[in-house]
């Protein structure tokens, strides 16, 4: 027995078969012999005789009826498993242990264990976080104090739980509408005791209501909005145009492939007579002020079809920006009537710039950033007409108003923030020489595909010749 057990010591893992085949390869640094680590689990050493590795991906197998060949779905890397053939010597002299039953006993006491062990692989090395699946002990007479086992062994991840994140966009029309109604509050709350002081002064408010009417039609007029009402034209020129934003990366928001200029052109006029409709409804509901209700329901229609009117959201924002800075100028006297039409007028603007806010604050969630520079740039902007707005709202002790434009704030940051978080940034680029947008895209990006994008970031003359120094994105 003395001389098995010499022998078993010998070749008690594999540097010790490594030690026999030496001679036909050599020892050296680098060597796989050199390589070669003592094999353990949960600090528990033993020798190895195999050791087999399963990895790959998980595959999901589509078959479908009349097709021949079948869809093949890559569902994420599979977990790493070892399968090892070792044994327990008592007394080795590789790796020590001592009794061979006191072995046994620490091996099942460390793959009994709850959560995951250290295993040190001859080959792998040191692998964290693994968990034995199985192990199964063979306790042979002819072998004595030799102890075999095959254990079988899986790479754990980091436990993870499902978490529920409340949409961004959500929350910004929740703050948006929470605006509109608070701001009603505070305009009801003012108009009932002004308008107590007689007809000049809901005269004063339909004033008010019919600038904040013209220059809204103003701004829907504007040549800029109707030349982008074509933007979604499909094919080239939509293709190239640089509307229906989507940022860089993406695709433009096309209309209908059947929708011609002619059709997109009677759209345009359709809501242009939509604003037209609802500026009405919103100059009668002002001549009765008395019913805020009513008032607040017109003022929010109008607003929304003004905001229609907007194939690309970028011209949305621009015209919901000039409307959330209306402030009239009104004539009036240190008169109480006088007093009580210069409160209407202020009251009337704030609540319509307030709503013009809320749709603002809409709009932007449909605005897709082309880069974090956007979204950062995107973002000062609007929270700059929010704060302004807070300054205002606080001075005239409109609390609602004031407790919803901070919500309102909140909503617009973390929504642009994580739409912007994942986006690239803005990076200057030059060129010996004017290339094609073709070439540059691939030579930027390695994806011709992006040709597209990068014409809409630089605008250059013409696609074929573009500058040799322009900002796009980095990657």
């Amino acid at each position: 027995m003395s001389t098995s057990s010499d022998l078993l010591n010998v070749v008690g893992s594999i540097g010790g078969v490594a030690n026999a085949v030496d001679g036909l390869f050599g020892p050296g640094e680098g060597s796989w012999e050199a390589s070669l680590q003592k094999a353990s689990f949960g600090g528990v050493p033993f020798g190895v005789n195999t050791a087999r590795t399963h990895a790959g991906r998980r595959q999901a197998i589509h078959v479908y009826p009349w097709r021949d060949d079948v869809w093949i779905e890559d569902q994420g890397k599979r977990p790493r498993q070892f399968r090892i053939n070792g044994f327990l010597v008592e007394n080795s002299l590789v790796y020590g242990g001592g009794g061979v039953i006191a072995q046994r006993e620490a091996l099942l006491a460390a793959v009994e264990a709850p959560g995951t062990s250290t295993l040190v692989h001859p080959t792998f090395g040191t692998v964290r976080s693994v968990n034995c699946l199985d192990i199964e002990i063979e306790e042979r007479k002819d072998l004595g104090r030799v102890f075999e086992f095959t254990m079988t062994l899986m790479v754990s991840g980091v436990r993870q739980y499902p978490g529920a994140v409340q949409s961004t966009g959500d929350l910004l029309s929740a703050a948006a509408a929470s605006l509109r109604a608070q701001s009603l509050v505070d305009f009801a709350r003012k108009a009932i005791s002004a308008i107590q002081l007689g007809a000049a002064v809901v005269q004063q408010a339909v004033s008010t209501v019919l600038r904040y009417y013209q220059t809204a039609i103003g701004i829907v007029n504007g040549v800029r909005r109707v030349f982008n009402a074509v933007s979604t034209l499909s094919g080239n020129f939509g293709r190239l145009f640089g509307g229906g934003n989507s940022g860089y990366s993406g695709s433009n928001q096309h209309a209908s492939t059947s929708a011609t200029v002619t059709d997109l052109l009677a759209a345009n006029v359709a809501a242009s007579g939509a604003v037209v409709a609802a500026g009405g409804a919103l100059q009668l509901a002002a001549a009765n002020i008395s019913d805020t209700a009513t008032y607040g329901a017109a003022a929010d229609t109008f607003v929304t079809a003004v905001a229609a009117t907007a194939a690309d959201p970028v011209d949305g924002i621009s015209m919901l920006s000039a409307l959330a800075a209306f402030h009239p100028a009104g004539t009036t006297t240190d008169s109480p009537i006088g007093q009580a039409m210069a409160a209407i007028n202020d009251a009337c603007a704030a609540h319509l710039r307030r709503v013009a806010i809320a749709s603002l604050a809409e709009t932007v969630a449909s605005y897709q950033p082309a880069s974090q520079n956007d979204a950062i740039a995107m973002q000062t902007a609007v929270t700059s007409i929010i704060d302004a707005e807070i300054l205002v709202a606080g001075d005239a002790g409109d609390d609602a108003s004031y407790d919803a434009l901070r919500e309102l704030r909140r909503a617009v940051v973390a929504d642009l923030q994580a739409r912007g978080a994942e986006l690239a940034t803005v990076g200057t680029f030059a060129f010996n020489a004017s290339l094609p947008a073709l070439a540059l895209a691939n030579r930027i990006y390695r994806d011709p595909a992006r040709a597209d994008g990068l014409v809409r970031q630089v605008d250059p003359i013409h696609p074929a010749f573009m500058p040799t120094t322009f900002d796009a994105l980095a990657r």
